[in-house]
């Protein structure tokens, strides 16, 4: 199967078959991002030219060759492959293998990093994922979202991608004096939040109400709360949710809705990830102390 298709600052030509879609995000309208995870067939070649960024994960390849800059870089075990604006990569492989790919547009990189993307300092790269062990953590992080129907919105994936665009450029990009939110920047977004923990939150929304820059958000955001949005939001929703279990006056079922979650599954993942107690037992220490 042949296929050329020009999207989300790629231009690609593939050559091989998709036996398998684990998901992707073509339904999400994400802006400027788009994610997949699919199995490939036993073999295929690719040609990528790239405007945005790339972030790829290949798990167990049997032999996958990229080539650039006239060199080539050959793998037989799970690799990342990074591409940079103005990167033209090659790839062939033989035997089937899972990919997970995560293409950032041009203008989402500059609205992300404040900078054109050219100017990020990010480089073409491709290496050993046991070496880049938290991309392969944030990629899969992504997958599992979507496919558990995207409970965490553009929130999730808008701040894996900031996270990698900051985790590959030159650390010239680095030694800028990191900002803080404004006294009125950081109140304003506080109560954003704790008033819309029930409604979808992502970052170009609290960026866009506190006046700045998707890159300056997240930047100033840790500097000031010492946490990412993305943490920041799901703490709150839990520690909303405990606060309703623990009046009593809600099902657990209800409290997941009101406090944001898209279901009891969802809520009880987070609490046992943020306060190491599912939200029955939260429910029952209540009882013992009322």
């Amino acid at each position: 199967m042949k296929l050329e298709f020009r999207d989300f600052g790629s231009e690609i030509s593939f050559d091989g078959d998709i036996k398998a879609v684990l998901c992707d995000s073509t339904r999400n309208g994400w802006r400027g991002i788009y994610f997949s995870d699919v199995i490939l067939g036993a073999n295929g070649s690719v040609s990528i030219e790239q405007r945005g960024v790339h972030f790829g994960l290949s798990l167990r390849p049997r032999d996958q060759t990229f080539r650039y800059a006239s060199e080539d870089h050959r793998f037989t075990e799970d690799n990342i492959s990074v591409l940079h604006p103005g990167a033209a990569v090659s790839g062939t492989w033989t035997g089937e293998f899972r990919n997970l790919t995560l293409k950032i547009a041009p203008e989402t990189i500059e609205r992300m990093a404040d900078v054109a993307p050219h100017r990020t300092g990010i480089r073409t790269q491709f290496v050993s994922a046991r070496s880049q062990s938290a991309v392969e953590y944030l990629l899969r992080a992504i997958s599992v979202d979507l496919e558990g129907g995207c409970p965490h919105g553009a929130l999730l994936v808008e701040s894996v991608a900031s996270t990698l665009i900051r985790m590959f450029s030159t650390p010239e990009r680095e030694h800028r004096s990191i900002p803080r939110l404004r006294s009125s920047e950081a109140a304003l977004l506080r109560d954003l939040i704790a008033s819309r923990l029930s409604e979808p939150l992502n970052l170009s929304h609290l960026a866009e109400a506190a006046g700045v820059s998707m890159g300056h958000l997240v930047r100033a955001f840790k500097a000031s709360f010492g946490v990412t949005p993305y943490q920041y939001i799901l703490r709150a929703r839990v520690l909303y949710a405990r606060e309703l279990i623990e009046s009593g006056d809600a099902s657990l079922t209800d409290v997941a809705t009101r406090a944001g979650f898209t279901d009891l599954s969802q809520m009880s993942k987070t609490f046992r990830r943020v306060l190491d107690l599912s939200p029955s037992a939260v429910a029952r220490q209540a009882r013992k102390g009322g």
